[in-house]
Order: structure tokens, then sequence, then C-alpha cells
């Protein structure tokens, strides 16, 4: 993944974060499943917490990942979790910025997120199918 132009990064294990200097946070996890590929079951119950609350789910494709995002304002900050797949792969990513921020980041993030590759490719030459929410 390419970061945000103009923020700054750091990486630990298998996360990495970025930050802009107006406060902004953009956090990326990655896990490798160990048997098989991740499926949607996978990422809904990483995601549980926010469906079982009726988040407001929009399906998305970023990169080599397909999967979903949830947006919401937690007290003084506004979040957006995104719950990522691509083959063993699944990316965890979160952004966090103050509430009257909302949105002023959001074209630099997605642009970022749009990088998102990953080192292999899918074992039939095909991208992962995202599959459309009904909620």
């Amino acid at each position: 993944m390419t970061g945000p132009d103009g923020w700054d990064m750091a990486s630990e294990d298998m996360t990495v974060m970025f930050t802009s200097e107006a406060g902004g946070c953009l956090q990326m996890q990655g896990h490798r499943k160990k048997d098989g590929d991740v499926d949607d079951d996978d990422l809904d119950e990483v995601a549980s917490d926010h469906l079982e609350a009726g988040a407001p789910v929009r399906d998305v494709r970023l990169g080599d990942f397909v999967g979903f995002e949830v947006d919401y304002d937690a007290g003084e900050l506004s979040c957006r979790e995104w719950f990522l797949r691509s083959g063993p792969v699944l990316l965890f990513g979160t952004l966090v910025r103050p509430v009257e921020r909302r949105g002023a980041e959001d074209e630099a993030v997605e642009l970022a997120l749009v990088s998102l590759r990953v080192n292999r490719a899918e074992p039939d030459g095909k991208s992962p199918r995202a599959r459309r929410r009904r909620r």
C-alpha cells in the first residue's frame, strides 16, 4: 500500500500506521489465515460487533481486496473501518479523526487504499468477488 501523500508512517509486525498533521490516523493490520482463503463469513466474524449493532455497511473493492466498510462517530471521534480479504489475507483498517474533520481526509485515504496489493496471484488468476450486502 502506498500511504496517503504527506502522512507519516510507522510499522510494527503486521501493522502499519499513517498519521497526518491534521489529526487523522489510518491503521492497517494484516492477518494470514492458516488453512484456506478468508471468506465473507470470516469478515463478518471480525466485524460482528458492528453488524449486530446494525451499523450501515458499504461493499468496497480496494486494490486487490474486497470487503466492506462501516462509518460511525464515537464521541468526539469519527471512524471508518474496513474489513477486507484477498486469498488467505485479511486486512482490517481503521481511520480515526476528530469528528469536526469528518470527510476532510477521506479522498487521500481512499487513494491510498486503492493501492492495496498482495504479493501473490490468485490461483485461478481471478480477483476475489465481493458479496452484495442487503443491509
